[in-house]
């Protein structure tokens, strides 16, 4: 995949619902394995009228059905933080949602290690921190991936059994998890801005986990519900995103 630093980057990775000229921060949501921007557009008009959010669209879904699909969490990230360089002039605050967690937390390492503005926070949900991520599988093909897929979790079980959702999403999703199971960090970079995890009830473990990864400050919040706990608890958490918002900017972006 061809990282570019052009405006078409932002425009083909990024989904501004409720565009805003003099935002206070921007919120950038990165969606689940096999998930789209389509997930965080609601949370738009739960923000604050001074947060902007900025939901990013991974390639090979929906309007980028006819892209390839990224190989790995890295690629994700080396394409995202130039494609957010024309809204960094405000804080930028990273939401990430099971592999969304490890693409911000890539993004933020890059960020952080001279690739642009320091990130303001990063919220990861229901996501394996980094450091404790599994050694990379060695089967990978369709059939191991899927399996580990019903397992796990990560995806609406009616993805498997409708065929037409199968062969509309399945392609994305296969991608997607081979990436978190390929995925590998021996040497996690500590990051310096501040990190909250959420999780659903079996979560808790590795939200706690997070706080090993920042050196300013840390905390995490576990709510009532499955790894997709976020859809039915959605005005809480993004409540409780305004308000550390809020509290970590120093600015009152908690009302509205």
């Amino acid at each position: 995949m061809t990282v570019s630093t052009t405006p078409g980057a932002a425009a083909r990775w990024l989904r501004r619902p409720r565009p805003r000229h003099y935002p206070e921060a921007r919120l950038v949501c990165l969606p689940h394995a096999g998930g789209t921007a389509g997930e965080y557009l609601p949370w738009a008009a739960r923000l604050p009228a001074q947060v902007e959010l900025i939901a990013v669209q991974y390639p090979g879904r929906q309007d980028r059905l006819d892209e390839p699909c990224a190989q790995s969490v890295p690629e994700i990230a080396d394409a995202l933080v130039p494609a957010l360089a024309p809204y960094a002039d405000r804080p930028l605050y990273l939401f990430g949602h099971s592999m969304g967690g490890l693409v911000a937390y890539e993004v933020a390492v890059r960020l952080e290690a001279g690739a642009g503005p320091d990130p303001a926070g990063l919220f990861a949900s229901d996501s394996l921190a980094p450091h404790q991520a599994k050694p990379p599988r060695e089967t990978l093909d369709d059939a191991a991936v899927e399996a580990d897929i019903r397992a796990s979790g990560w995806s609406d079980p009616a993805v498997f059994e409708h065929p037409e959702l199968r062969e509309l999403i399945l392609p994305a999703l296969l991608a997607d998890v081979r990436a978190v199971l390929s995925y590998s960090r021996r040497d996690p970079v500590r990051l310096r801005c501040p990190i909250v995890a959420y999780a659903g009830n079996e979560g808790a473990a590795e939200a706690a986990a997070w706080g090993e990864l920042t050196s300013g400050p840390a905390d995490w919040r576990q709510f009532d519900g499955d790894h997709f706990y976020l859809r039915s608890h959605q005005a809480e958490l993004v409540a409780d995103v305004a308000a550390r918002m809020s509290k970590w900017g120093n600015s009152p972006v908690g009302q509205r």
